[in-house]
């Protein structure tokens, strides 16, 4: 099964996976996040409808804010034969409404959603705001973000004995939702308790560096990046630490967790559908601040905890479509179900597993 993805006359640049998966630091965009539904079959990403030459199964196209875009393209792919899915390129649940705060806006998503043959959800809120605005339940399915840590080349994963530390996730104060100064906070005590060094990502200077400082407090020894990593590079600094800590309230598909798949090691805190799919013990809402810290502290002491923890993560991970292999599957799946009209077979959200 081969999956297409168009970004309709946006600014990212079209990339080609059929000859392959391209290895780490090849040109054009990581096959990650929604260009993952492409790379994992085989696909392309293309930045226009026009480019798409048919020969994939189905093809996504990713909804922005722009809705005449978003018709226009669909409507084109169908009056070629194709079929077609819509999913949100920017859908965390503030993200969406802010899309569609317009009444026009609104108006041209619902023609959006009934030309359409059916909507992939890689969020939560995502699955509940297609059936809201119309689109029939039977159309509508879950379909995470796959990272290919199964895939040669793309395990970033170091030696137990390799890691060491903390790593904060995050690095947007200026984002609400992703409450960096929340994950710094608890960082900071996760650090201090279990004696662990502590590494932070600071693009913003001296004025961010007071900012870290004042959130963590003192801790035993406090790494700081501040310069902009290339994705593999930041894969490996990922992978130098023994858990990545974040509190991302944004209901967004989760690439944080998704790093920590790729690297092998255990995320901590978010809500995001990855972290809630893979690492559902450690996420939030259901796990409060006390459990999270109380969590961490054990998984940086205890080696077998800690791999076991990696472990059924990825087992977790590999069962419901977030590696490649298991999103091949989960897609052979879907478009099977969508001949007899039974799309919502096995509907699945992040909360549910």
């Amino acid at each position: 099964m081969r999956l297409d993805v168009v970004n309709p006359w946006g600014r990212d640049a079209p990339v080609d996976w059929r000859g392959g998966l391209t290895p780490p630091g090849a040109p054009g965009h990581a096959p990650i996040n929604y260009w993952a539904w492409a790379a994992a079959t085989g696909g392309r990403f293309h930045q226009t409808p026009d480019t798409v030459d048919g020969s994939a199964d189905a093809v996504v196209v990713l909804l922005r804010r722009r809705g005449l875009a978003n018709l226009r393209a669909v409507r084109q792919l169908k009056a070629r034969g194709l079929t077609v899915f819509v999913s949100w390129k920017e859908s965390g649940s503030a993200q969406i409404e802010h899309q569609l705060r317009y009444p026009w806006r609104r108006w041209l998503h619902r023609q959006v959603l009934a030309a359409c043959d059916g909507a992939f959800a890689a969020t939560e809120p995502g699955f509940t705001h297609y059936q809201e605005y119309g689109l029939p339940s039977e159309r509508v399915r879950f379909v995470a973000t796959p990272y290919p840590f199964d895939e040669p080349g793309w395990d970033f994963a170091q030696a137990i004995d390799a890691r060491s530390g903390i790593v904060v996730g995050t690095r947007q104060f200026d984002q609400p939702s992703r409450r960096h100064t929340e994950a710094l906070q608890l960082a900071g005590r996760i650090a201090r308790a279990a004696g662990t060094p502590l590494t932070v990502f600071n693009p913003d200077g001296e004025a961010g560096r007071a900012r870290v400082l004042a959130a963590t407090g003192t801790v035993p020894t406090l790494r700081w990046v501040e310069q902009r990593l290339p994705y593999p590079a930041f894969l490996q600094e990922l992978a130098r630490h023994r858990l990545v800590i974040q509190r991302d309230a944004g209901w967004v598909p989760g690439q944080i967790a998704g790093d920590a798949l790729l690297c092998g090691i255990v995320n901590i805190g978010g809500n995001g559908a990855v972290q809630r799919l893979a690492f559902p013990a450690l996420a939030e809402p259901e796990a409060d601040e006390a459990l999270l810290e109380a969590a961490a502290i054990h998984l940086l002491s205890d080696d077998d905890a800690y791999r076991l923890e990696i472990e059924q993560a990825r087992q977790r991970a590999e069962r419901v479509g977030l590696s490649y292999g298991g999103f091949r599957a989960e897609l052979a799946e879907l478009l099977a179900a969508m001949t007899t009209g039974a799309m919502t077979a096995r509907p699945r959200s992040p909360a549910r597993g």
